[in-house]
């Protein structure tokens, strides 16, 4: 992934400044974009959605996108690190979401899942009052999230199977197994 290019590709000449840093995981690089109040996307490089949440991001905000790091990218870095040490189950990070209503609302329920857990894409459609037949709108709400881990969608899987992941199914597996060994 050449961060350079996509930076070029989607800034606008804007005060609104975007930083882009890239960390490292135990199961994949990922990127995180934010400015000094909010962060607006974290997610896996190798995501099939990366470039496409970017492009979003930089339609809807008109912004300058450059690489380096700022008071919350560093905070993000720290809890990320408890995350994968398995001693941080809540992230405090302040977000930005771009979605629809629908999606927004999905997005919060996500929130409310407890560390460690699983419920289907029809429980959660349920939850919003809505009937199990949304359960695919919920599943696309989780293909839309920009925030991985820290909107948890990897805790939404499939009645009888794991469902998909934009990051993919392994990496979803170990994220799953990963807080249920770490849960409190």
């Amino acid at each position: 992934m050449d961060l350079s290019k996509i930076i070029t590709k989607y800034s606008v000449d804007s005060e609104h400044v975007l930083y882009i840093h890239s960390l490292d995981s135990p199961v994949g690089n990922v990127t995180a974009v934010a400015d000094n109040d909010h962060l607006f996307m974290l997610s896996f490089e190798d995501s099939k959605n990366f470039e496409k949440k970017i492009q979003y991001i930089s339609n809807k905000l008109h912004c300058k996108f450059e690489k380096g790091t700022n008071k919350l990218l560093l905070q993000l870095e720290d809890e990320l690190s408890l995350y994968f040490k398995g001693s941080l189950n809540n992230f405090t990070i302040p977000l930005k979401t771009v979605g629809s209503d629908f999606q927004e609302d999905v997005w919060k329920k996500l929130r409310e899942l407890p560390y460690g857990t699983t419920q289907t894409y029809g429980d959660i459609a349920k939850s919003l009052g809505r009937s199990a037949a949304h359960a695919r709108a919920v599943g696309a709400a989780c293909g839309a999230n920009a925030h991985l881990l820290i909107i948890p969608c990897h805790r939404v899987v499939a009645t009888g199977s794991k469902g998909g992941f934009s990051c993919g199914m392994d990496r979803k597996e170990w994220l799953i197994e990963h807080e249920n060994k770490h849960r409190p």
